[in-house]
């Protein structure tokens, strides 16, 4: 059996999955009978996914508002000197969340070849994956859309500060 990287527990789910299956067919039991621990185990990843797609749509959502609203508070905020991210703490957790993100991906990949290695196809389940991996690409994208917005601002408004800082130094330099 291959490595998992979502570790052992992954290992351990397909093992039992396939031996309930096996238990079941040398019960007597009709094959496809056999197989609806794995049928279950897929209904309820499917579950799971629909869930996630919906909390990363949600998170999506709000990044997709955040940047550009950053974007046209940028000016205003320049003006006043408003909103600067000097210890880059949002930017920082912004990349968490992309990197839990990312981890949620190879985890739906994973999933995807313990299925094709219990000889599992489900269509609703390729769906979902196929979906849940498209929102997660796309919040990544608006996610480092959101960061670029920031790092924009941040030195727009440190430019404006310099510049300030330096007529201020040959205004004192000139008196």
């Amino acid at each position: 059996m291959s490595h998992f990287s979502t570790g052992a527990s992954a290992r351990r789910l397909v093992n039992a999955v396939q031996k309930l299956e096996r238990n079941l067919a040398t019960a007597g039991l009709p094959r496809f009978v056999a197989r609806l621990p794995v049928c279950w185990l897929s209904w309820h990843y499917c579950r799971m996914l629909d869930q996630k797609i919906a909390r990363i749509k949600r998170i999506r959502g709000k990044f997709d508002r955040w940047g550009p609203a950053i974007h046209d508070a940028s000016p205003v905020a320049q003006e006043k000197m408003e909103m600067l991210d000097l210890d880059h703490s949002m930017r920082t957790d912004i990349e968490f969340t992309k990197s839990t993100m990312m981890e949620l991906r190879d985890y739906c990949v994973d999933i995807g070849r313990m299925f094709e290695q219990l000889g599992y196809e489900s269509a609703g389940l390729k769906r979902r994956q196929t979906a849940f991996l498209e929102i997660l690409d796309a919040s990544c994208a608006s996610a480092s859309r959101m960061q670029d917005a920031l790092t924009r601002h941040d030195d727009a408004v440190l430019a404006k500060l310099r510049a300030e800082a330096d007529a201020a130094a040959a205004h004192s330099a000139r008196a």
